[in-house]
This record gives C-alpha cells, structure tokens and sequence, in this order.
C-alpha cells in the first residue's frame, strides 16, 4: 500500500489532535507583533494571538517558515522508511511564498514529491489535507489524490468581510485610495478568493445590506451548488460568529455549521473582527 507523507503549513488551521492522529507534517507560520515573532500553536495559541493583535496590531507582519525549516521536514521524511513519496499542500502562492519554497527543496531529495498551491488558506485549504488523509487510507496514488484535489480547489470558497480597512491597506490586499474612500464612506467589503488571489467582491453602504448581502449569497450556494456545510470563521473571539449562526440557522435549517477561529496569519491582514465563510461545493 502506498504511505506517503503530508506535508503542510499552519495557514490550513489544523488542530493539534487531528496533526497527532493523522501525522501531518506542519511547517508554523509566523506573526510578528512589536517586533516579536510568535509561531502559531507553537509560541502562543490562537486565542494569544489575537489578544496582542487586539491591543497592538497596528503594524503586525508575517513570516513565512524558512528553507533550513522545510529542508528538514522534507529530509526526516526521506530519511523515514515508511514514507515512499510526499504530498505537500500549502497556502495561496499569491499570498505567502511557501509553495514555492516546498516546490524548490522538494527537488532536493530521492523520494517523488507531489507539491500543490491551494489557492486558498482556512477550511477549503483543510479539507483538501482531509481529503489527501483519507486517500491515503484508501491507498490511493499520487497521481489519483492530484487530481481530487485540483477538483476541490475548483470548487472552493471563501468570502471574508474585513474588519480593518487600515490592515487591508497596509498588506496591500486592497489599495491606499479604496481604503481612504471606504473609511470616509462607511462603506461595508465582501472579499473573495479569485485564482489564488484576495478580491474586492463586492461594497454596500451598511453593515446591514452586507448581512442581507451574505445570506442570500449563501442561499444561492446552497441551492446551486448542493452546498452541506458551511465554516463560519472568525478573527478573535467566538462570540463574533454568534449573530451569524442565528441568522444563518433562522433562514438554512438544514445548513450544517461549523465554527472555527481564522489563522492568525490571515488575521494580521484582515484585522481583529473579521467574519469569513468557506464552503466546498456539493460537499
């Protein structure tokens, strides 16, 4: 039966008891907050994080893992009999360079490597590694997981609606004068992932349109689309997510919701207070 390596990094926000059970190979990310570097689960938990990005965020960077970081992992997998090849799934490359660097170490050792660009980060960046577990349970080939997996980047999701336009600007997710005309307008953004890369979807002018907005885009998913279940996500604390369950549950009964904080690494561009919704089609 093939046993290959999973190799990815923290921006999928994997649980510690899934990357135990599973033995998923996680290269962290880093937030730099007042010049310190904290890596994700490692250094501070999420909750951490966010409090110090609630207090002093203004200005906070990320880091992505380095090649000395990803030359070990992928030489302690070549190194270890058990593994026949390697599959790494890593975050948008328009986003965060470490598909390229799994892409450049991987040519560095014996053993065939499959390396894939998400195109995305959170709950569709999950359950492609979900997918890749249990293909490897199945027995299933490289070539066949590639495939399954191209398939649900094809029909993936997530819309984010940023708290911070301040952040946005500072990352460069949206422009210098889109941020200043929508700070002076109060003018409510729906972002949405495009090929790999963060969009300006959609703007209304309150915060309610944008609710109504929300509710019935993810209506229409769920009727033409055959979407099941939805990932409500959430920079910060819970209770953010807490009008959206009821409003989400009021008008999709039958919608199954699933409750998870973002990775603060997306965090530190979005802002403390950001709401997301990630979805797979028909899954």
């Amino acid at each position: 039966m093939k046993n290959y390596a999973i190799v990815t990094d923290s921006a999928a926000g994997l649980t510690q008891s899934f990357i135990d059970e599973h033995d998923i190979k996680v290269l962290p990310m880093s937030v730099i907050i007042d010049g310190l570097a904290y890596k994700e689960g490692v250094d501070k938990s999420v909750a951490g994080i966010y409090e110090l990005l609630k207090e002093s965020g203004e200005g906070a960077k990320t880091s992505q893992p380095t090649i000395g970081e990803f030359m070990d992992i992928f030489n302690e997998i070549e190194d270890d009999g058990k593994y026949d090849s390697v599959i790494s799934i890593h975050a948008s490359s328009e986003l965060t360079g470490t598909y390229l660097s799994a892409l450049s170490v991987s040519k560095e050792i014996a053993k065939p490597v499959t390396v894939i660009d998400s195109k995305f980060g959170s709950y569709p960046m999950r359950q492609m590694i979900v997918h890749a577990v249990e293909a490897r349970k199945n027995g299933d080939t490289l070539e066949a997981v590639e495939a399954e997996i191209s398939e649900i980047i094809n029909n993936s999701q997530l819309y984010l609606l940023p708290h911070s336009l301040s952040q946005l600007k500072k990352s460069g997710r949206v422009s210098a004068s889109q941020s200043v005309l929508a700070s002076l307008l109060r003018v409510q953004l729906q972002l949405e992932f495009e090929d790999g890369k963060v969009i300006v979807a959609h703007k209304v002018r309150t915060k309610k349109k944008m609710i109504s907005h929300m509710l019935e885009t993810i209506e229409n998913h769920v009727k033409e689309d055959g979407i099941k279940t939805l990932s409500v996500v959430y920079a910060g604390h819970r209770s953010l997510a807490d009008e959206w369950e009821s409003l989400i549950r009021e008008k999709l009964p039958d919608l199954k919701l699933v409750f998870e904080p973002l990775v603060t690494v997306a965090g530190v561009h979005v802002g403390h207070g950001t709401v997301a919704f990630g979805f797979v089609k028909g899954k």
